[in-house]
């Protein structure tokens, strides 16, 4: 079945320190081995999965996982996804929508016991487009960390849905981590299955994503990238670390996936294995982001790409110093496949 989703990706997983001393070879296909060979010199080191055409053309890694203990970087390495896992709640509640199970215009109301008055006008929709009117995120200050302190699903909706609206549903659009957090306890309550198994089942299992988790789950010390960012969480800053992932998070976050993954993710999603093609359309809507999302920790994953190709950059370095490098090789990247720039996806960004 055809799609809108694009027919071929770039994936990128960098880690950058520091200025470049001079200016890097273009980002063109012909160039991309010298151009990733100039950024290793100047610091970089990650994973580099280019396809065009739907195929893959070159998978190459760089650096290290692991600084404190010298692992190397390598093509299966795994990371932290930032908000990407927005994309998997989209389409898992697009497909309980395409069998029947919800409507998109279904109000929160139809779900949720004790629905304040002023939110009983909230739709699935409203949650999935930015039009809620929910704050972005519902952590509060007594939490250990704002990520990964444990929070339950109850005490999630409680919290969210006890939160002032910053605008009627409907009448704006912006951003919010927390809306999420709802689409996800919808799954959960329409399932019957917990979040992570839904999407294992439903999304993961189908699309043959095999190296796709959630934090707090055991993985190979070789292969688990540490995080080299603003804050520091666990005995190590990497997800098996941080305790299992939190409904601060759940839905919009706390998860793990490889370059691979991501690939064969956007392979699905234009193949049909998932969504019909009118739900595809729906997951594109006007003014949506695939696969972005950074966090304080040091991870980042940035896309960017058109109908024919695309470029995904993902970091576990990411940093005030080294961000700006990260945006200029998108930007370098986004040049490939389109002339048309997309602007920063509103969750690319660590909260403040």
């Amino acid at each position: 079945m055809k799609t809108e989703v694009l027919l071929a990706c770039a994936v990128v997983v960098l880690i950058a320190n520091g200025s470049p001393a001079d200016e890097p070879p273009p980002f063109t296909w012909d160039t991309l081995e010298s151009r990733m060979k100039w950024e290793a010199d100047q610091g970089f080191s990650g994973v580099v999965l280019a396809a065009r055409d739907g195929k893959i053309v070159f998978h190459k890694a760089y650096g290290l996982a692991n600084r404190e203990k010298h692992i190397a970087m390598g093509p299966d390495t795994i990371l932290a996804i930032g908000s990407t896992p927005i994309d998997f709640t989209k389409a898992g509640i697009l497909l309980l929508a395409q069998r029947g199970k919800l409507s998109l215009s279904d109000s929160i109301a139809k779900f949720f016991d004790n629905v304040p008055e002023e939110k009983k006008a909230i739709t699935i929709q409203h949650l999935m487009t930015g039009r809620s009117g929910l704050r972005d995120f519902h952590d509060v200050r007594s939490d250990r960390d704002p990520d990964h302190a444990w929070i339950d699903r109850s005490e999630a909706v409680r919290r969210i849905l006890s939160q002032k609206l910053i605008f009627r549903p409907g009448q704006r659009r912006q951003h919010s981590h927390s809306a999420y957090g709802l689409l996800a306890a919808i799954i959960e309550i329409v399932s019957g299955q917990s979040y992570p198994a839904f999407t294992r089942e439903h999304l993961f299992g189908p699309t043959g994503m095999k190296d796709t988790g959630f934090f707090g789950e055991r993985y190979d010390e070789d292969r688990m990238a540490v995080g080299y960012g603003l804050r520091k969480d666990g005995q190590i800053n990497a997800p098996p670390f941080w305790g299992k992932t939190s409904w601060l998070v759940m839905g919009s976050g706390g998860q793990v996936s490889t370059a691979m993954d991501m690939w064969r993710w956007l392979e699905a999603m234009q193949s049909g294995k998932i969504l019909s093609q009118e739900s595809v359309k729906q997951y594109l809507y006007p003014g949506s982001y695939l696969l972005n999302g950074g966090d304080m920790y040091g991870f980042e994953i940035v896309y960017a790409g058109n109908q024919s190709s695309g470029v995904i950059l993902m970091s576990n370095a990411a940093s005030p110093r080294t961000r700006s490098h990260l945006r200029r090789l998108e930007q370098s990247a986004e040049s490939l496949f389109t002339n048309r720039k997309r602007p920063t996806a509103p969750n690319s960004s660590p909260r403040p």
